[in-house]
């Protein structure tokens, strides 16, 4: 009687041993995370050693250091395309919270494309390829306004091409 009381205490130890096991998480030096207690953001998670709490906690890892890519944008003034833009924005999340809560690879595309509409509005693109310093400046500038807002450290942007397409006249 007493054998199967021990065997199954034992199962049951090794079982919830081996649970318990499976909640120790580690988070590689490349990657940064999120902690979700009952689906709700509790805090974020470095590198290192986290034990989560059985059926409670839930941990999303990501990269700490991200690409942009921006590929053949093409920019359209008054519904006439105008310009055709490749860059590449590297940054680095710095605050886990806000990265995560708002989608920052969207807002940052729209605020380039939205900078280099200005750019071309101001300036025109008859003279765009030698005012390549000048338009990345401005677009390093636009980035580095919301950099707090979006929880991210700007690492390097590069342009790629820049090139005006060609007005067709009938």
């Amino acid at each position: 009687m007493f054998e199967h009381i021990y065997l199954i205490s034992f199962i049951t130890f090794s079982l919830l041993s081996a649970y318990l096991l499976t909640r120790i998480k580690m988070i590689p030096a490349t990657k940064t995370g999120l902690i979700e207690r009952f689906g709700v953001y509790y805090k974020p998670a470095s590198p290192g050693i986290h034990f989560l709490v059985p059926f409670v906690d839930k941990m999303i890892l990501f990269d700490v250091n991200r690409k942009l890519h921006l590929n053949r944008e093409i920019i359209s003034i008054n519904g006439e395309p105008r310009l055709s833009i490749s860059m590449v924005v590297d940054y680095r999340v710095i605050d886990e919270k806000d990265y995560h809560d708002q989608n920052v690879d969207q807002f940052m595309k729209d605020r380039l494309i939205e900078v280099t509409k200005n750019y071309i509005d101001t300036y025109g693109t008859s003279i765009i390829f030698e005012q390549r310093i000048a338009l990345k400046t401005r677009l390093k500038g636009a980035i580095l306004e919301h950099v707090i807002d979006w929880g991210i450290e700007l690492v390097d942007l590069d342009l790629v091409m820049v090139m005006e397409i060609p007005r067709y006249q009938n």
